[in-house]
């Protein structure tokens, strides 16, 4: 299946409308779309609150009336916090097809597994996003245990165009213990949408386990 599921839309940093982002999506030939937009108080929102969530929720709906052969999700991208608690946005998370958990704040592989293995005892997401784009420095023992813990939870590992991974030993030892991955552009324009094939050589290349979007929202 076809997909790119981390697009940034004018609801949160992104500079595309819903419909626009839709629009793109059955252009470029995608089958499933995430829009995965920031929420107050994580890094990227610019608004917080139900008024726009549900204003956002009513564009979604409408983009999948007019692409009725597309999956559109309404997902969200969600802080994973120091001491591995998601960032709390109103209505909880439960309300979303979809929740990428990321790191937006700088760490070094030991600080950065230790508040990942909190985050993965009850994990409330469902894709890491951009594992290592605020690591200051990566431990191969940290890769090993985060690689590991992963795998048991079965939380898949986002490949971005907007961060490419700098740690592919990391990649190496996530292949190794079953780990899946997902593919994202982390776009915030809509001429950067569906722009994945070297990812998809990457995971190719590396043979890496592409995950399917149903299991992926199976593990909701």
């Amino acid at each position: 299946m076809s997909y790119d599921l981390h697009v940034h839309s004018v609801y949160s940093d992104g500079n595309a409308t819903i419909g626009e982002i839709a629009d793109r999506a059955e252009v470029v030939g995608l089958e499933t779309i995430g829009i995965a937009d920031h929420f107050w108080p994580c890094l990227g929102s610019q608004r917080g609150g139900m008024g726009i969530i549900k204003a956002r929720r009513r564009d979604i709906m409408n983009a999948k009336q007019q692409h009725s052969g597309m999956q559109v999700l309404d997902a969200a991208e969600v802080d994973i916090l120091p001491d591995g608690s998601l960032a709390k946005i109103a209505g909880g998370l439960a309300q979303f097809d979809l929740i990428i958990g990321s790191f937006h704040w700088s760490a070094d592989s030991t600080i950065w597994v230790s508040a990942l293995l909190r985050a993965l005892k009850k994990p409330q997401f469902q894709i890491l996003g951009h594992w290592d784009a605020y690591l200051t420095s990566f431990n191969e023992r940290d890769g090993r245990l985060a690689a590991e813990t992963l795998a048991r939870s079965g939380v898949a590992i986002e490949l971005s165009v907007r961060y490419p991974p700098n740690h592919l030993r990391f990649l190496e030892m996530a292949r190794e213990y079953g780990c899946t991955f997902t593919v994202g552009s982390d776009s915030h324009s809509v001429k950067d949408i569906g722009r994945l094939k070297h990812l998809h050589d990457l995971t190719r290349d590396m043979r890496l386990l592409l995950a399917d979007v149903d299991d992926i929202l199976q593990e909701q």
